[in-house]
């Protein structure tokens, strides 16, 4: 395992962590919301903390399939296209 990979999965994991995290801060808060009543900071909360692992969760998932390689590149050739198959 190269550093590279050992740093882009570390990375990757930390980001999987904080979503995992963010959606028990989110929970928290709803159920603080449904017992005690929703007020404007909760559903702030609440929305924050869904959002963070949303955001996070594909980040650290894309970092971890960058990392391995099974990214399609951005600017792949497609010479062949305009060659007519030849």
């Amino acid at each position: 395992m190269t550093l590279r990979s050992a740093f882009g999965n570390a990375v990757g994991y930390a980001l999987l962590g904080f979503a995992c995290l963010s959606v028990v801060f989110a929970g928290y808060w709803a159920a603080m919301s449904a017992l005690t009543g929703v007020t404007a900071g909760r559903a702030m909360f609440v929305m924050s903390g869904l959002g963070a692992a949303v955001t996070t969760g594909f980040s650290g998932y894309f970092v971890r399939k960058a990392v391995a390689g099974q990214v399609m590149p951005s600017e792949f050739d497609v010479s062949v296209a305009y060659r007519g198959g030849r």
